[in-house]
């Protein structure tokens, strides 16, 4: 193993970090506000990849008009995921968030087939949307999509922060999170911040998928193991916290990106989910994660 080779996995691995990051918030954003685990929500990066392909390359749209259509459609599956899977349990069991873990992944796994069904299952190639001439940082050359990739991640994880900190809105979203009972009382819809959080998720998914597409390439049955990587990022960082997401996220990117540059690829993620079930076993709610905030309580009733 050389210093350039280390530092290739080192950038890969904040590269995939960004992403990871988003996808993590992503599920922090749901299961803080209503306590269900998303897992439909790697459906939702995988259709950012194939909307890359099919709008990008297929059909030739400008990438903006692409983004702008692939992160609609990512809020429109956040609410359909939402209004399908997830609304129709609640107040029905008083262990909803069961219920919606089984018909989120059913919701999730019909997506994918049919994504599957209608467009097939190989993976497509979606040319990076910068150059691919390596940027050099000493004698360490750097894909140019790998450093779109951290700024947007980092550009979009630093919004989402902000917006929740500094705004009227994000006021009413964290009243909401740390004491749902007293926002209702407090005349706040809590029901109309749950389904925000949805739509919200669905587009930084979608958006997330179409950032990694040039890297990942698009296939229907890139979902699942998206998704679950996003899941590994909030366990470790802390279920419902939102640093725990940017922690979490960050580790499970350099995981991805480092592991395979000592051992066999193939390893990487086996390792990642000893990590995964190591942080569980010790800490439940997580790193950063804290009772009774953010929806950690109520995580771990699941």
């Amino acid at each position: 193993m050389t210093f350039t080779a280390l530092m290739l996995g080192v950038v890969t691995g904040l590269a995939f970090a960004s992403m990871f990051v988003l996808i993590s918030t992503s599920l922090t954003l749901v299961v803080a506000a209503s306590g269900v685990f998303n897992f439909a929500q790697g459906t939702l990066v995988m259709a950012g990849a194939v909307l890359a392909y099919l709008l990008g390359v297929n059909l030739g749209w400008p990438i903006l008009a692409v983004v702008a259509a692939l992160v609609g459609i990512g809020v429109l599956g956040g609410l359909i995921t939402y209004f399908v899977a997830v609304w129709p349990a609640m107040g029905r069991s008083r262990s909803f968030a069961h219920t919606a873990i089984l018909t989120t992944i059913g919701l999730g796994t019909a997506a994918n087939a049919l994504v599957a069904l209608v467009f097939g299952g190989e993976a497509w190639v979606v040319p990076s949307y910068v150059t691919d001439t390596p940027v050099h940082a000493g004698s360490v050359p750097i894909r140019p999509i790998y450093i779109v990739m951290i700024v947007a991640g980092a550009g979009l994880t630093i919004l989402v922060d902000r917006i929740i900190r500094r705004t009227a809105l994000g006021n009413i979203f964290r009243a909401t999170l740390e004491d749902p009972e007293g926002a209702l009382l407090m005349g706040i819809d809590t029901r109309k911040v749950v389904t925000l959080s949805f739509a919200v998720a669905g587009g930084l998914s979608a958006l997330a998928g179409f950032l990694m597409a040039p890297v990942i390439n698009a296939s229907a049955y890139s979902a699942q193991e998206l998704g679950f990587l996003g899941f590994a990022g909030m366990a470790i960082g802390g279920f419902g916290s939102f640093p725990g997401a940017l922690a979490g996220g960050v580790i499970v990117g350099l995981f991805y990106g480092i592991v395979p540059v000592f051992l066999d690829p193939h390893l990487a993620v086996p390792i990642l989910w000893a990590v995964v079930i190591a942080v569980l076993m010790l800490r439940p709610m997580g790193l950063l994660g804290t009772a009774g905030l953010f929806g950690s309580a109520r995580s771990r009733e699941i």
